[in-house]
């Protein structure tokens, strides 16, 4: 089976994760193209949506050895998900009780809006606490769960863990790369009427819908550009899309990334959601053109070859200086293949860069 092929099958069954739809797939698998689609779903951290709907759909022929261990992996995944899920609402009567401002973003609250929130990929507990009380929360959780939170000034964020579960608080949402896109921003969070989310039956602070989405691709889009992202980026900004569809305000939307310079990068980006991924295009904030989906070949070049956060076909590890220097070499690829799409952003994130390495 040709590469074409197995992304096709890919996206039917991704598709089926998300819509519950019925979907064509061209023969049943056997057991080592299911291997192949299994890797390449844990690549792109959507390894629980792609094995529920391997077994749902009745296309792939396992062997007994395998059936036992994506059962097995499909659990795990559901047992961090429940894991997580406590960690959030611990952290909820918290906050609440001393009074911090705070708003979980991302992460579990956006498995609430899956069909199945348990088969998502869990990860990490982020939330966004004003600066004015960013102190006050890591006191907080210092005193109350005997945590020393770890400040990552670079990231604009602290992280520590708790009871298996890492938390990343953030004063401040994102970096836009410039001193407007960042003020502009600001007083967009300043000025945001908070959201609830019901996780464990329980509702917890989180960012308006319209925010929300439209920080979900921020943060896709940065790491995209940075190293890379996977799918499940991709579909949790779908199922935001969809979930809150009658609450989001896509004229706001608009003119917010009228001011970031990111009208383009947002449609791209948006054309694998409505192509690849079903969201309905009504759902989208613009309509797509055929040159939207022609530049989508490009990210989606960049999606399934370095994976999720960008942590495959790294050729260096992690660490010393010729991760350094491979990185770098990353992101100068990535600078002249999306520069297109957002120019006047891409050059103040290039700068960024820049001074960062040359620190």
């Amino acid at each position: 089976m040709n590469w074409d092929n197995y992304t096709s099958i890919l996206f039917a069954l991704l598709r089926h994760a998300l819509w519950q739809s019925k979907e064509e797939i061209p023969h049943e698998l056997s057991g080592e193209e299911s291997k192949r689609f299994l890797s390449e779903a844990k690549k792109q951290a959507v390894l629980g949506l792609v094995i529920d709907s391997l077994i749902k759909q009745e296309v792939v022929r396992l062997p007994h050895k395998r059936v036992i261990e994506v059962t097995l992996a499909l659990e795990k995944i559901k047992r961090g998900n429940y894991r997580v899920n406590e960690g959030v609402v611990k952290l909820h009567m918290l906050l609440e009780e001393y009074g911090v401002n705070y708003a979980v973003m991302k992460g579990q609250v956006v498995a609430s809006y899956y069909p199945n929130s348990m088969i998502r990929q869990f990860g990490d507990i982020d939330y966004y606490c004003c600066p004015v009380d960013f102190e006050q929360s890591l006191q907080t959780v210092r005193e109350s769960w005997n945590v020393q939170p770890k400040i990552n000034g670079s990231e604009k964020h602290a992280d520590y863990e708790y009871q298996g579960n890492r938390y990343e608080p953030h004063y401040m949402l994102i970096d836009l790369h410039s001193k407007l896109r960042n003020n502009y921003l600001q007083e967009l969070i300043d000025k945001d009427k908070r959201a609830v989310a019901v996780i464990n039956g329980i509702a917890v602070r989180t960012l308006s819908p319209t925010l929300h989405s439209l920080y979900i691709f921020l943060h896709l889009y940065f790491h995209l550009i940075e190293l890379g992202v996977g799918l499940r980026q991709f579909c949790d900004w779908a199922m935001i899309l969809h979930a809150c569809r009658d609450e989001i305000d896509h004229d706001a939307i608009k003119q917010h990334l009228k001011v970031f310079g990111m009208e383009k990068a947002y449609r791209v980006c948006g054309s694998v959601l409505a192509d690849n991924l079903g969201l309905p295009s009504d759902e989208f904030t613009y309509p797509l053109t055929d040159k939207d989906r022609k530049s989508a070949d490009k990210i989606l070049d960049v999606v399934f070859y370095r994976g999720n956060m960008g942590h495959y076909n790294k050729r260096a590890g992690f660490h010393g200086w010729r991760h350094k220097v491979e990185s770098m070499c990353i992101k100068i690829s990535h600078f002249m293949k999306f520069y297109p799409l957002a120019p006047e952003f891409m050059r103040d994130w290039g700068w960024s860069v820049l001074k960062k390495t040359m620190i």
